[in-house]
């Protein structure tokens, strides 16, 4: 019976880990304008605060209610992203580059600590908590090994040992990850998923345990096992029990180490696999596996420290089994389900592509993490955002594993070396824990997408990506605004990361780069700098009546990423126009937040837009360094952010450390148990939120009122 309990040592994948301070960091992105003014993320950051601020100065009344509290896994993911970007990696890049903050403790708060854990919330909930998608160990990878396994052990065994799934997983792989990183931990009642559902219910079926019968006993086991690893002289490091108070040395509840009580309704699942959810989940995971094996401890063991290790291993196995999903049986042809060899592939002779929508049968048998039986296809388009986030996803997961990626860039100059450890030709035996080989899957995958966007996006006469293309009906005739720019990151991406892999291809995708980036300067942006939602190409008109956030803010977002990689002055232009366009026709300055849409009386916020306008207002500040937007950044954060209802619930990492106070921090955002409903709601983003916005001035006030802008001007 140990060694079946000591299975389900996967919830390690995404617990909370130690020490808010120090967050995931950003591959660098930056062209060869700002490469030499990159900072150096492993530089130690400079952190002053000692205890949560109150915001006071921040915070004005905000009239808000959650009007859809469900979770979208497409639209979550990206704002955990961009919150992932706006975390520690803000907080370091603004220090470098001189900007106000070395003693402000509100920005500091809420980028090293908020941001981080707020998108780290999102991913751990939706990977090990929620059951919200296919678990890994019925996943290719395992598959593959348990047949490679019995192979080599036939003549040995008389072809008697035929190993399951599980008995791989957990006596061959799982030990192996335990080994390498030093990580001396047990969990209960988690389901690691490879791929993740479409949408999902938060609320919990259950009370949240809160007891100490298991962790008692846990304690000591654990006590036993860093004494054998490490020798009765190890203490943990500084930034465990001591500041984050939730890391693996610290004694804890139930529900930190049994998640049976943490899962949502299977019932009230959207049982289908969203394209462009896994592919915001699968770079989510990059990002922190970028993170977690940034150094060695102990001189021998491969992450951060053991639980980083070892979490970073299982999101590495997650991903791999992903991305073997995707190739083996994800792709489309308009009218089965195949796999695909992606070198092999020519879009000119037959088109496959990823579907937006799969629906999954599956069996259920008893609590078991159900098993896959049948995909099927229940929306057969493809769509844009869907082929970028893949792409996005793709081109970090091969940055990752490539020995041979740039090593100019500053951002994780220290890491290389160590990441290099993580991938191997024979793991376990060489001591890496996954295959480096994996890495041309990735870039396989990315190849088709690439293909893909020039024969069934791309608009021939303008260049331009439409934003869907159908079975039978071929090519739409819009292309989004917000695609776009979603689409310039996944590009930019490949193009960066895959120069030397892929030359012709990243040619190709540096010139529809390009051409996407053209089309929103010359043919979209209005001459007062704002964006429409889109063009019809058949009618050739703009679409959409007012300015929308969720355009300007990814248009500005792409234009700056498109920037950094071309190098090209009049992107920033125009990035600079429309940002100030943003704060003029947007910005609610008695709220605190921008409209939703241009003279909105109630503005609607999901994560997608909240995402594009953290995103837009992030990059213009490191660009620009303009001070003045700090402020107008940690006002948004308080009011959009914290006060909205979009985070629905919080953990012990931000504030929440009483167990019995239904908000100890006083910050607006409950504790999970307290959120909603009978037993509470899982600490993830909302899908849709409405804030009062109403617009006082007058006309002849509006023409008077004197506005500071973006450029610091004043205009009357």
């Amino acid at each position: 019976m140990e060694k079946i309990w000591m299975i389900l040592i996967l919830a390690a994948l995404m617990a909370p880990a130690a020490g808010p301070a120090v967050a995931e960091q950003p591959s660098p992105k930056s062209g060869p304008q700002q490469a030499s003014q990159e900072p150096d993320l492993n530089a130690p950051t400079h952190y002053a605060v000692t205890g949560q601020p109150s915001y006071q100065a921040l915070k004005s009344p905000l009239k808000t209610r959650v009007v859809d509290r469900r979770f979208y896994t497409r639209e979550a993911m990206y704002l955990a992203n961009e919150m992932n970007q706006s975390g520690d990696p803000f907080l370091r890049q603004a220090q470098f580059l001189g900007l106000p903050v070395e003693k402000d403790t509100d920005f500091q708060y809420m980028t090293a600590t908020e941001s981080y854990w707020y998108s780290r919330y999102n991913m751990q909930v939706l990977i090990t908590e929620s059951r919200l998608g296919l678990v890994l160990i019925h996943g290719p990878y395992i598959t593959e090994k348990a047949v490679e396994i019995a192979n080599a052990q036939y003549n040995r065994d008389r072809g008697e040992n035929e190993l399951s799934n599980k008995d791989v997983l957990f006596e061959h792989i799982i030990p192996a990850y335990l080994s390498r990183t030093g990580f001396p931990r047990r969990f209960e009642d988690a389901s690691p998923l490879m791929i993740e559902f479409a949408s999902g219910d938060p609320h919990f079926i259950r009370p949240v345990d809160k007891g100490t019968q298991f962790e008692l006993s846990e304690n000591r086991w654990r006590q036993r096992k860093f004494r054998a690893l490490y020798g009765d002289g190890y203490e943990p490091p500084p930034t465990g029990a001591g500041i984050g108070g939730n890391d693996m040395w610290k004694y804890r509840v139930n529900y930190r180490e049994n998640f049976a009580s943490l899962r949502w309704s299977n019932d009230k699942m959207d049982h289908a696999i969203d394209l462009g959810g896994a592919g915001q989940s699968l770079m989510k995971a990059v990002l922190w596996m970028e993170y977690f094996f940034r150094q060695t401890h102990h001189d021998q063991y491969l992450g951060n420290n053991p639980e980083e290790g070892f979490r970073g291993a299982i999101l590495n196995l997650s991903s791999v089994s992903k991305m073997l999903l995707l190739k083996s049986s994800l792709f489309y042809d308009g009218q089965r389900l195949h796999g695909l060899n992606p070198f092999a592939y020519d879009p000119a002779k037959k088109l496959s592509y990823f579907p937006h929508e799969i629906a999954v049968k599956a069996r259920y048998i008893g609590d078991l993490p159900p098993r896959p039986e049948e995909f099927k296809v229940r929306d057969p388009r493809s769509l844009l955002y869907d082929q970028a986030s893949l792409l996005w996803g793709l081109s970090e997961y091969f940055y990752l594993a490539d020995p041979g990626r740039d090593r100019s860039d500053p951002a994780y100059r220290e890491a290389f070396n160590n990441w290099d450890k993580v991938f191997g030709d024979n793991p376990p035996y060489d001591g890496s824990l996954m295959e480096r080989k994996y890495m041309h899957l990735a870039r396989g995958l990315g190849n088709v997408i690439v293909r893909n966007l020039d024969a069934m996006h791309r608009d021939p006469e303008t260049g331009v990506l439409v934003s869907e293309w159908a079975p039978r009906k071929g090519r739409g005739r819009v292309a989004n605004v917000a695609d776009l720019g979603m689409t310039i990151l996944g590009l930019a991406n490949y193009r960066h990361h895959l120069a030397k892999a892929e030359p012709e291809l990243a040619a190709r995708a540096g010139a529809l780069l390009r051409a996407q980036t053209d089309f929103l300067v010359e043919r979209l942006q209005n001459a007062n700098g704002t964006f429409p939602e889109g063009y019809d190409l058949a009618a050739q008109r703009k679409l959409g009546d007012q300015p929308t956030l969720l355009a300007q803010g990814l248009a500005i977002r792409g234009l700056l990423r498109a920037y950094q990689e071309l190098g090209e002055a009049r992107y920033l232009e125009a990035a600079k126009k429309a940002y100030g366009a943003m704060n003029r026709d947007l910005w609610d300055s008695n709220n605190g937040i921008y409209r939703s849409h241009a003279q909105a009386a109630v503005s609607v916020y999901t994560p997608l837009n909240l995402a594009a306008a953290l995103g837009a207002m992030r990059e213009m500040i490191l660009v620009t360094r303009n001070a003045d937007e700090i402020e107008r950044y940690k006002r948004f954060w308080v009011q959009a952010v914290n006060s909205s209802g979009i985070q629905q619930s919080e953990y012990e990492e931000t504030g929440e450390g009483d167990l019995t106070k239904q908000d100890g921090d006083g910050d607006g955002i409950p504790r999970m148990e307290f959120a909603g409903g009978k037993y509470g709601i899982a600490p993830v983003f909302a899908g849709r939120v409405e804030i009062e916005t109403p617009v006082f001035s007058s006309p002849l006030a509006q023409q008077t009122k004197r506005v500071k802008t973006f450029e610091g001007s004043v205009q009357k």
